[in-house]
């Protein structure tokens, strides 16, 4: 496929993430985070929840402001007016062809003796408000943040060193942020090989939210007992 040689990209530019866009990024983020934690040290009152929530919330206001502010609009991380129903269509559609190549998967390791549904556990909240924002918040405002950094500022950045290096970088990144103890994290890595796959088709960054944010409530509803 020529978009995959890492040269010749048929679904995005490779050169609209400057330096100084992405350190901006970076420090945006370390900063939010880093206060998030510093904040929950002095109100423990504060539901850790609510708080990565506010953070999440943050992000996405401070990365879009930070974009728009190099009088670009949303384009160069994929979120120009023009992108957001083709990029949200593609995303669905995606979503549909990868649900059933991991139903497909499930059926045959359960077939071989494995119990997919272990794998992809998540712990949900006990309570039903905690849960409520939860999915809220693990299955739209998370992906939402996630997709605008890792895809839209980092991927977009690394893509003009290529398609591969972009997508190793991010990869990695991606599933450090997305600790499993000691458990191998195919779900995050399967992830956002798939995200940035549909991002680098078509440069639309509403096709990796929306397959990062159904298939997040999916694996809640997998969870949910």
């Amino acid at each position: 496929m020529v978009w995959l040689s890492g040269g010749e990209a048929t679904g995005m530019e490779t050169d609209r993430i400057e330096l100084k866009m992405v350190v901006m990024a970076v420090m945006t983020i370390v900063v939010l985070e880093s206060g998030g934690a510093t904040a929950l040290s002095f109100f423990s009152h504060i539901s850790s929840l609510v708080m990565l929530t506010g953070i999440r919330i943050l992000e996405i206001i401070s990365l879009l402001v930070l974009v728009h502010g190099f009088g670009q609009g949303g384009g160069p991380v994929g979120l120009a007016k023009e992108q957001l129903m083709g990029g949200l269509l593609q995303g669905i559609w995606w979503s549909l062809i990868f649900g059933v190549v991991a139903l497909a998967g499930g059926v045959l390791l359960l077939m071989a003796g494995l119990n997919l549904f272990e794998l992809l556990h998540v712990p949900l909240p006990k309570t039903v408000g905690a849960t409520v924002l939860f999915f809220i918040t693990g299955g739209l405002i998370g992906p939402l943040a996630e997709e605008i950094f890792f895809r839209g500022f980092l991927y977009g950045f690394l893509r003009q060193w290529g398609v591969w290096v972009a997508l190793s970088v991010t990869t990695f990144l991606f599933v450090v942020i997305h600790p499993l103890g000691s458990a191998v994290p195919v779900p995050q890595i399967i992830g956002s090989i798939v995200f940035t796959l549909a991002y680098e088709k078509r440069g639309e960054l509403m096709a990796p939210v929306t397959i990062h944010c159904l298939g997040n409530i999916a694996l809640f509803f997998i969870s949910y007992q």
